[in-house]
């Protein structure tokens, strides 16, 4: 989740870098450089949990910039011991824009004794669509399947609706 965080936070700090820009822009007449205008940005997170009490047991943080919710990060313990965080970031009007979902898990197939295999699905949406998806496994590059992704938008759209209804969030339409 490291990587998630650095990229939200890289995702953010672009943002912020166009308003401090914006608001230095020439504010005069005659084209002279005013006073750099000092532009607020309010960065609220909020935190929650949930258990479905069989599947998982999920604690999430959702991230608001100036009431614009941009992303959600999740850590999600399975009854086996198992760990996945996902990353859940949104555009304008809250649209999910990106989801990774980086995961730890047990593996085996036939008599091999099970080993710890690393994943990673990485998903690029625009609206309903699907733009690019990659999917890797102990750094070995796989085929994301459909199922896969539809499955992590299902879990986000659960998730989204405890994050956005919140009673201390700021209101988010989608």
């Amino acid at each position: 989740m490291f990587a998630l965080a650095a990229a939200g936070a890289a995702a953010c700090e672009h943002k912020r870098a166009a308003t401090r820009a914006d608001s230095t822009a020439d504010s005069t007449a005659d084209g002279t450089a005013g006073a750099p205008v000092s532009v607020a940005t309010d960065t609220v997170k909020r935190q929650g949990s949930w258990s479905d009490s069989v599947t998982a047991e999920s604690d999430y943080t959702a991230a608001y910039v100036n009431s614009q919710l941009v992303v959600i990060e999740e850590q999600m313990v399975f009854p086996d011991g198992m760990r996945s965080s996902r990353a859940y970031f949104y555009g304008d009007r809250s649209a999910l824009t990106r989801i990774v979902d980086e995961r730890t898990l047990t593996a085996a197939s036939g008599n091999s004794s099970p080993t710890t295999v690393r994943a990673r699905l990485d998903v690029y949406l625009s609206g309903d669509r699907v733009d690019s998806s990659g999917k890797t496994v102990d750094n070995v590059t796989k085929t994301a399947q459909p199922y896969e992704i539809e499955n992590l938008r299902r879990h986000e759209r659960e998730i989204f609706a405890r994050a956005s209804t919140m009673n201390t969030a700021p209101r988010t339409d989608r």
